[in-house]
């Protein structure tokens, strides 16, 4: 056998890793989504402040701040919120 092959794990090991659970925790942690004028937040805890100019989430230890103009709430569910508008910066925070 050559090196190569020793290193190489077996068929049935390559699909145990493949399809293995996640860490703990990696399901529910914020995710942010951006495409153009259009801004999706999922898994965020609060809404802080809301504005046309400034929207501010919680999404537990940090925050994230969202600037822009025109800024209006598209979709608000229980953990997710779409944001659409002229979105200028971002900033994360530390509480």
């Amino acid at each position: 056998m050559t090196k190569r092959s020793e290193n190489r794990p077996s068929p049935m090991r390559w699909l145990q890793r493949l399809f293995r659970q996640p860490p703990n925790g990696f399901y529910g942690q914020p995710c942010i989504y951006w495409r153009g004028k259009t801004l999706e937040v999922e898994h965020f805890r609060r809404i802080r402040t809301y504005s046309e100019e400034k929207l501010c989430l919680e999404l537990g230890r940090r925050t994230l701040t969202i600037y822009g103009d025109g800024l209006r709430i598209e979709t608000l569910g229980a953990h997710r919120i779409t944001l659409r508008g002229e979105i200028l910066r971002t900033d994360f925070s530390d509480e």
